[in-house]
C-alpha cells in the first residue's frame, strides 16, 4: 500500500461520514474527478480536502502560537494571527484541492483537443491498412507524443485485454470518461461505425481533414490576436514607460511630488515593481489565453 493509499483510508475513517453527508454540495466535482485520471470516488477525494484542510490549520496554528510566543508580539496583534492566518491558510488549501482536478481535467482537455488533429491522420494511415480496431488502438500507444490520447488507447487495449471487453464496449467506456467532447465524439464515431458495419477509414479521414481544418482556422485566429496583443504590449509597456520617464526626468530637475513621492522614487517603482508586474502579468494573459495549437 502506497503513502497516498494510506492517506486516503485515515481522510475517509475521518471525513468519510460527513463526506457522504455533504456529498451535495461537491457533487459538481464529480465530472472532473472522472475526467482528471485521478481514479477516487468523490466522497473519497472530498474527504481528503477536508482532511487536508483541517491538517493544515492544525499545523498552521501551532506555527502561529510558537512565533507569536517567541517574538513577543503585541497580544491584539497575537491574537489577530493566531486567530486568522490559521483560517486563511486552511481556506487557501481548500481552495487549491477543490480547483485540483477542475485544473487537471481541463489541461487533459486541451492536451487532447491539440493532439486530435494529428492522432486522427495517424489513426486514417493506420485503420487503411486493414487492421481491427483493437490492434489500432494498440499501436497509437505507441507513440507517446499524442500524449493522454496515448493513454486512452492504452485504456481501450486493457479492456479489452485484460477485462475481456468487446472492442465496442472497451472504446464506449473510454468516451464517457474523456474531457474532450471533440474526442469523445471520434469515439463515439468509430463504436457507431464498427456497430453498424460501415467505413471506418471513410469515417476517420472525414474526422481528420475537419479536425486538421478547424486547427488551421483556430492557428491563424490566434496568430491575428497575438499581432494585436503585439501592438498593445508595445503602446503600453514600451513607449509609455519611456514617455512617462522623460517627463519624470524633467520633473526631477524642477522639483515636485506625485502622491506624495518623489521623481526618484516614482523612477524606481515603476523600473524596478511596475513594470516587471505588468510584464508577467501580460505573459501569464498571453498563456491563459493560448489555445493549445
Amino acid at each position: 500500500m502506497s503513502l497516498f493509499d494510506g492517506y486516503k483510508r485515515l481522510s475517509m475513517s475521518i471525513f468519510g461520514s460527513i463526506a457522504d453527508k455533504y456529498s451535495e454540495e461537491f457533487n459538481q466535482l464529480k465530472p472532473y474527478i472522472a475526467g482528471s485520471g485521478l481514479n477516487l470516488m468523490l466522497s473519497v477525494w472530498t474527504s481528503v480536502i477536508l482532511f487536508t484542510s483541517l491538517l493544515v490549520y492544525v499545523i498552521t496554528l501551532g506555527i502561529s502560537i510558537t512565533a507569536t510566543t517567541l517574538l513577543a508580539m503585541d497580544p491584539i496583534a497575537s491574537i489577530y494571527y493566531v486567530l486568522f492566518i490559521p483560517i486563511l491558510t486552511a481556506s487557501f488549501m481548500f481552495l487549491i484541492l477543490y480547483i485540483y482536478p477542475i485544473q487537471r481535467t481541463n489541461s487533459i482537455k486541451n492536451s487532447i483537443d491539440t493532439d486530435l488533429p494529428f492522432a486522427l491522420s495517424h489513426m486514417n494511415a493506420i485503420a487503411s491498412s486493414g487492421v481491427p480496431p483493437e490492434y489500432l488502438f494498440k499501436l497509437i500507444t505507441e507513440f507517446k507524443e499524442y500524449r493522454h490520447i496515448s493513454k486512452a488507447a492504452d485504456i481501450v487495449v486493457r479492456n479489452i485485454s485484460n477485462f475481456g471487453m468487446s472492442s465496442t464496449v472497451a472504446i464506449k467506456s473510454v468516451a464517457e470518461r474523456t474531457p474532450s467532447k471533440d474526442f469523445k465524439q471520434v469515439l463515439d464515431g468509430i463504436v457507431s461505425t464498427i456497430e453498424s458495419g460501415g467505413n471506418l477509414v471513410l469515417y476517420l479521414k472525414e474526422m481528420a481533414d475537419s479536425a486538421l481544418f478547424d486547427y488551421r482556422i483556430k492557428r491563424e485566429n490566434y496568430l491575428k490576436m497575438l499581432s494585436t496583443y503585439a501592438d498593445i504590449y508595445t503602446a503600453l509597456l514600451v513607449a509609455a514607460p519611456l514617455m512617462l520617464m522623460s517627463v519624470l526626468g524633467i520633473m526631477n530637475l524642477i522639483g515636485g511630488q506625485v502622491l506624495g513621492l518623489s521623481a526618484p522614487e516614482l523612477i524606481w517603482l515603476i523600473t524596478w515593481v511596475l513594470i516587471p508586474v505588468v510584464n508577467a502579468a501580460f505573459i501569464l494573459f498571453i498563456h491563459a489565453t493560448y489555445p493549445g495549437i
